[in-house]
């Protein structure tokens, strides 16, 4: 396993200050360094969009957004508040390993933190409430890829199911991103381990709400692995990005 990996020589991620995330700004503080890589035209998939404020950010980036969001309310939020943007286009359904539909555990207090993922729930959101359930249509990125093509980035928030989400993709795309926390830090392995075969060979991170890289230039997959075991902090979360 990658995380079996010596840890010596390596730069440690600085911790977040924060916990919990708060709901999404309208927009982002400090423009994230991604978005200075798209040309217009260019295709994104905001896998997780909830309601859409990452899409705003690509999309004034000149990028086409398709927008994957399960929750029905969420969706329908998208759709109206780009309903005038044509090149925003939202998917309701969740992704997956397989075509078919699943479960979600909604958090009405925190939609953002609603989930597929029932591990999920017993980390730091253990205080959380998921007070229903839904079943949802669910895709894979490999229908995705078919029905609108290959992304330049693929921007994956979908707490805790990652896992399933990348195994539901076949072949290297564009850049991909998925979030990571410490306490399932050896899930971010996995997920690593699973970019490797499929073709990424470099690596970086943000750390927290912070969009800003790790490092200034991207890195093998052990540098990255390296700096997520050395860093002290059990609250550690933020962003993986492989090419």
């Amino acid at each position: 396993m990658l995380s079996r990996m010596n840890t010596m020589r390596a730069k440690s991620l600085i911790p977040s200050a924060r916990i919990n995330r708060v709901p999404e700004r309208n927009v982002m503080a400090t423009p994230h360094p991604i978005l200075a890589s798209f040309t217009p035209g260019d295709l994104v998939f905001d896998i997780g969009a909830n309601r859409g404020n990452m899409a705003e950010e690509l999309a004034m980036a000149g990028a086409r957004v398709i927008c994957v969001e399960p929750q029905p309310n969420l969706a329908q939020s998208i759709r109206n508040r780009f309903m005038d943007r044509p090149q925003i286009t939202v998917v309701e359904k969740g992704l997956g390993a397989l075509r078919g539909s699943l479960k979600m555990s909604i958090s009405s207090e925190a939609d953002i933190l609603s989930t597929f993922a029932e591990h999920w729930k017993a980390g730091r959101f253990k205080h959380v409430t998921w007070d229903r359930h839904i079943e949802v249509p669910v895709t894979t990125l490999d229908d995705l890829v078919a029905e609108f093509g290959t992304p330049r980035y693929c921007k994956i928030d979908v707490e805790g199911y990652e896992r399933e989400v990348i195994k539901g993709l076949s072949c290297k795309i564009g850049i991909i991103s998925f979030e990571f926390t410490a306490e399932y830090i050896e899930h971010s392995m996995e997920v690593i381990e699973m970019l490797i075969r499929l073709g990424y060979r470099q690596f970086n991170v943000a750390a927290g709400d912070n969009p800003d890289f790790h490092w200034l230039e991207w890195v093998p997959y052990y540098e990255l692995v390296r700096a997520l075991l050395l860093s002290p902090s059990p609250d550690l979360w933020g962003d993986i990005y492989a090419r």
